[in-house]
């Protein structure tokens, strides 16, 4: 399905498999695809340059694009100057690696040291630190401060909303995360959509997050689908909506819904 202004895609991780089966299956089904990306000294799934340059004639053939999302146990806002260093060093790495893939964003977790409302023990400190570590990354790349997304998280997007426009980011606005903490999605719309470049969105129920769309609350849903489709005709800006879901059943599920939204046809 087409809708003017925004990229519908999904996840890298449809498939039971490695990132290139599943972009090779999924490219005629989607305009985007998130690369959902992990390094560990345990496991790691980043792509081989031979496996990027194949990712990039298959974005070619379809007209797809790529957000690419940083692994998730970095580290932004530790005390420790080596971890920060680390993080930095992680992000730099990737967008190397995939800078051929001329991506459409990049999704950072300005990652809590507490799940929850309240982000860290020490929330002054852990802020204090985000911002060395985005000031260090800026230092060190000529990417577009709009291209990185910071995500909405458990905490209230309010903790870091001050760096976001410190620095000219933009955001990754997951509105199943602000329905899963039960957040007020109205006002977190009013607040973030016109600075929003990428949305997540899956169902959530009974405290569970990243199911498909037809197990989410349907009027929650298709409210949110009205306001990313204004938004789009108000400002005439491309944005890309995921599908973050990890199964095909709930891939098409999710897929199937929004085809009959009454707010994506307008």
């Amino acid at each position: 399905m087409k809708v003017p202004h925004l990229r519908i895609g999904t996840t890298s991780y449809i498939l039971a498999d490695d990132i290139l089966p599943n972009v090779r299956y999924l490219a005629p089904m989607v305009d985007d695809i998130e690369l959902v990306l992990f390094e560990s000294e345990e496991m790691s799934n980043l792509p081989s340059k031979e496996v990027v340059e194949e990712l990039a004639v298959l974005a070619r053939q379809h007209d797809l694009t790529y957000t690419v999302h940083f692994p998730l146990d970095i580290q932004p806002g530790s005390a420790d100057p080596a971890l920060r260093s680390a993080c930095v060093a992680s992000i730099l790495s990737i967008i190397a690696l995939t800078r051929n893939l001329k991506p459409f964003g990049y999704v950072l977790h300005l990652t809590p040291e507490l799940y929850g409302t309240v982000p860290s023990p020490e929330v002054e400190r852990w802020h204090d630190c985000l911002g060395k570590t985005l000031q260090s990354l800026f230092e060190q790349t000529d990417v577009s401060p709009r291209m990185f997304c910071i995500e909405t998280l458990s905490y209230p997007f309010a903790c870091v909303q001050d760096l976001v426009e410190r620095y000219d980011l933009s955001v990754t606005l997951d509105i199943g995360h602000v329905w899963l903490m039960g957040y007020d999605s109205r006002k977190v719309l009013d607040s973030l959509l016109e600075r929003t470049r990428i949305c997540h969105l899956h169902g959530v129920k009974d405290k569970t997050d990243h199911l498909g769309l037809d197990q989410g609350d349907a009027e929650a849903i298709e409210y949110f689908l009205k306001r990313l489709v204004l938004q789009g005709q108000r400002d005439r800006i491309e944005r890309v909506l995921t599908l973050e879901v990890f199964s095909e059943a709930e891939f098409f599920a999710s897929l199937s819904l929004l085809q009959e939204s009454h707010a994506m046809m307008r």
